[in-house]
């Protein structure tokens, strides 16, 4: 198992394969500009070639066939012409097309290194730079990893051996056919050495720089996908806080408009029915219609009191949040009276406060009959204020569709999970009122609407019915902690 491990993460980096490398990733072919980049290339190397072929042919020109060079090249002119045309157009061919071929020019340009050797080809500089660049390209852009590798590795070990025989060959011919000294020769085949060092190197440096190109450009395009799913991630992440923003905003409003409706329709509702009294008992007694005119003046005072209360809990929290954003942080309370106003706000109405809440209606003339089963218990405060909201919202609806004489019944139930409160009324009690109440089963205007909103919030549940008798009946049953 641990040999067979390590020999396929060996073949993975004779591939040019890291773990980074995408998986199945294939390198695109080079741009248009990117081609004629390397046709311009191939014709610079093509001139370099037959130019440094036609100079050495010349310097050569009347040498000893008994040297050495004479006797490693033929000096036949028609093999010389032929390799002066030959070796530099298939070389052109392979560097123009090497990185839209990069294995079968690899493969068009080892014939002709080969051939150059066939031939009186005299040139060694620029051919040998020419083959690097092709072999360095091969590793670089071909996406046929296995059988690029294959091939390199076979042309590496083929030139390594082919330069070593080349090398023993030379010191051989060298102590044989030499009249130079023993020093003389020992220098000329360490040279020799020196130069199969160099080929070594040579096509193992193109292996593998041509290798660790093609792992940068894998990582590259990793990166850049990774930038791309980063940057996609990036707006579907604030795609999705302007949505939440938004949707924050509509809550915002939900609540505020309850809490107005809230505050609004109970005390406007309590100052009429005042006001009706007064009316009622102005010639009859008027001691009891000033009292209530100090009724409506008082539920005046106090629906202004809790909407100012309000206004000031909603500006605070405004505050407190631009404050933060520009701070970078949070704030400490330090008693202000932004946030003295938020500890009186109508938002802390709590379940404690109902019996409060049905003796004020009891004094503006409401009739309610009031009685609480179970054993007190404490309550979460989300679940506090909707018993209270619900409470004042359904007994505002008795006196609006019912009338101010219709009696109502409430009682609040400690049960063993949570708090129930049942709010009953008679329905209208003269014709007036009955043709002005527009009720029906399970519905009605904005005051439901929030009601069933605040059950939910605290995790509760709200009904509504009509009686057989005409009446209503609002039932809201809430945990006393709301559930996570």
């Amino acid at each position: 198992m641990i040999s067979s491990a390590r020999g396929s993460e060996l073949w993975q980096r004779l591939q040019g394969i890291d773990a980074e490398h995408p998986a199945d990733w294939k390198r695109p072919g080079p741009s248009p500009r990117a081609l004629r980049t390397d046709i311009v290339v191939a014709l610079v190397a093509v001139a370099l070639m037959a130019f440094s072929n036609w100079a050495v042919l010349e310097l050569r020109k009347g040498a000893d066939p008994a040297e050495v060079g004479a006797i490693l090249h033929d000096s036949d002119p028609a093999s010389a012409l032929v390799g002066m045309f030959v070796v530099p157009a298939m070389y052109g061919v392979a560097i123009a097309l090497r990185r839209r071929f990069p294995l079968w020019m690899l493969v068009l340009c080892t014939v002709a290194f080969v051939s150059a050797f066939a031939f009186t080809y005299l040139d060694t500089i620029v051919t040998q730079i020419g083959y690097f660049l092709v072999l360095f390209t091969a590793g670089a852009w071909s996406n046929q990893r296995a059988l690029v590798t294959l091939l390199r590795i076979g042309i590496t070990i083929g030139m390594i051996v082919w330069a070593l025989v080349d090398s023993l060959t030379r010191a051989t011919l060298v102590f044989t056919f030499s009249d130079g000294s023993d020093s003389e020769n020992w220098i000329t085949s360490v040279f020799g050495a020196y130069t199969l060092l160099i080929n070594v190197l040579y096509f193992i440096g193109a292996f593998w720089f041509g290798n660790s190109d093609f792992r940068r450009a894998g990582q590259r395009a990793a990166l850049e996908e990774r930038t791309r799913e980063l940057e996609e991630y990036t707006a579907a992440l604030a795609d999705e806080r302007r949505l939440v923003e938004e949707q924050a905003i509509r809550l915002d409003r939900v609540r505020i408009a309850r809490e107005l409706h809230d505050v609004v329709a109970h005390h406007v509702s309590l100052m009429g029915l005042q006001a009706a009294a007064a009316r009622r008992t102005a010639e009859t007694s008027p001691e009891k219609s000033q009292q209530a005119l100090l009724g409506v003046e008082q539920s005046a005072r106090v629906a202004i009191d809790e909407l100012h209360s309000l206004l000031t809990t909603l500006r605070s929290a405004d505050a407190d949040a631009d404050a933060e954003s520009a701070d970078g942080g949070q704030r400490e309370n330090d008693g202000a009276s932004g946030a003295q106003s938020g500890a009186s706000a109508p938002s802390t109405h709590t379940i404690e406060q109902v019996p409060a809440l049905i003796e004020e209606l009891r004094g503006a003339g409401m009739r309610v009959e009031f009685s609480t089963l179970g054993e007190p218990r404490p309550v979460s405060p989300l679940t506090g204020i909707a018993v209270y909201r619900v409470l004042q919202e359904s007994l505002t609806n008795t006196r609006k569709h019912a009338g101010p004489d219709a009696p109502a019944d409430v009682r609040l139930r400690y049960l063993e999970r949570g708090v129930e409160l049942d709010v009953t009324d008679d329905g209208p009690a003269s014709l007036a009122h009955a043709a002005a109440s527009k009720r029906a089963n399970g519905s009605g205007g904005l005051g439901l609407v929030g009601m069933r909103e605040r059950a939910r919030a605290a995790g509760g549940d709200l009904s509504t019915s009509t009686r057989g008798g005409g009446g209503f009946r609002v039932l809201l049953r809430v945990p006393y902690e709301r559930q996570s």
